[in-house]
């Protein structure tokens, strides 16, 4: 079976370092920022990753994939902790092309094994879009990957971020909605107070709450009227959706009857059509035939999260109980109609 994987995830030493060390320039509350640290340090143990394997993409990453059953990754930049879009923009915009840089050339130099996502400076809008058109029609990256809300806890549905999504539409490339960090707001709301103090942190984020925040990004694109505007534009949602297809029927019937509102189509009708899921290695059956129920093999994409998620990435879905058809269709087919591949 042949493999595409769309949600790996790779890192440079020169963005983390830039990324860093703003931080450690920031003004912080110094027991506030102890806690913060020790409840990562003791929630997230199990999803820790050594930069040196982020980093990587000529030797071990392709024996991993070679011995794992990965014909193909989709690289992108995702590590939420450290997202570039947390610079400010005269940092973050050459940061970006810089990284983007990166992604196109270890594609260059495996371009049998890699494709690639852009990082984009979401935050500074009209340049996201233009990093985006250089990424694609420059660098051939074949879309991009964003990393949660804006700089200021913005969700993209603020009208000021449209020419991103103008910018996909017209190249007809997919933007993939990634987790990122909740609001400190968020944090200290709902997600503290939990003993032992690696709840905190596990909770806030793979646990539970940035699949939350993601899902609700997505909802309020399509709430906005984002794809009445642009409907061919194409979406690329994790973790099996993050929460939003077990909602779908609920959306359609709390939504439809409110005053004002100007969709021409339920919630799960955008939905359906405009976005594509992946499991981003949660190999979980049931989810699976949920989300297969909702939205048909035709917008189910194969993801592995690596390397968060590492194991022989062909063994779930082989053991399936779906058609081999359905399975060739996620496995790659799928990724190759969206990506335009040859």
């Amino acid at each position: 079976m042949k493999l595409i994987t769309t949600e790996e995830h790779m890192s440079t030493a020169f963005a983390n370092k830039e990324i860093t060390d703003y931080l450690k320039q920031q003004p912080s509350d110094p027991k506030k920022m102890a806690e913060f640290g020790q409840s990562f340090a003791e929630g997230l143990k199990a999803y820790a990753v050594d930069p040196a394997v982020m980093q990587d993409v000529d030797d071990k990453r392709i024996r991993y994939m070679n011995e794992n059953g990965i014909d193909m990754q989709i690289l992108s930049y995702g590590d939420s902790v450290t997202n570039p879009d947390i610079l400010p923009g005269e940092q973050s915009i050459p940061l970006t092309q810089k990284i983007n840089d990166a992604i196109a050339e270890a594609v260059k130099r495996h371009p049998d094994r890699y494709l690639g996502f852009a990082t984009l400076p979401v935050s500074e809008p009209v340049a996201a879009a233009k990093e985006l058109k250089r990424a694609v029609t420059k660098l051939g990256l074949k879309g991009a990957l964003i990393l949660g809300t804006a700089r200021n806890n913005e969700f993209l549905d603020a009208p000021k971020f449209m020419p991103i999504f103008e910018m996909a539409a017209e190249l007809d490339v997919p933007l993939y909605m990634h987790p990122s960090l909740p609001s400190e707001t968020i944090r200290d709301n709902y997600y503290s107070g939990m003993q032992p103090i690696g709840f905190n942190a596990i909770m806030s984020t793979p646990g539970w709450g940035w699949h939350m925040e993601a899902g609700l990004h997505v909802t309020r694109l399509i709430l906005s009227g984002l794809f009445d505007k642009l409907p061919n534009l194409k979406l690329i949602s994790g973790h099996w959706g993050e929460f939003v297809p077990y909602f779908l029927e609920r959306l359609d019937e709390a939504t439809t009857p409110v005053a004002g509102n100007t969709l021409k189509h339920p919630v799960s009708y955008y939905y359906k059509k405009n976005v594509y899921i992946t499991p981003s290695g949660m190999y979980t059956w049931p989810q699976m035939q949920l989300v297969l129920s909702e939205m048909g093999a035709d917008h189910v994409l194969w993801a592995q999260d690596y390397p968060y998620v590492k194991g022989n990435a062909q063994d779930f879905l082989s053991q399936t109980p779906i058609s081999d058809q359905d399975k060739d269709k996620i496995a790659h087919e799928n990724v190759e109609k969206l990506l335009h591949l040859s």
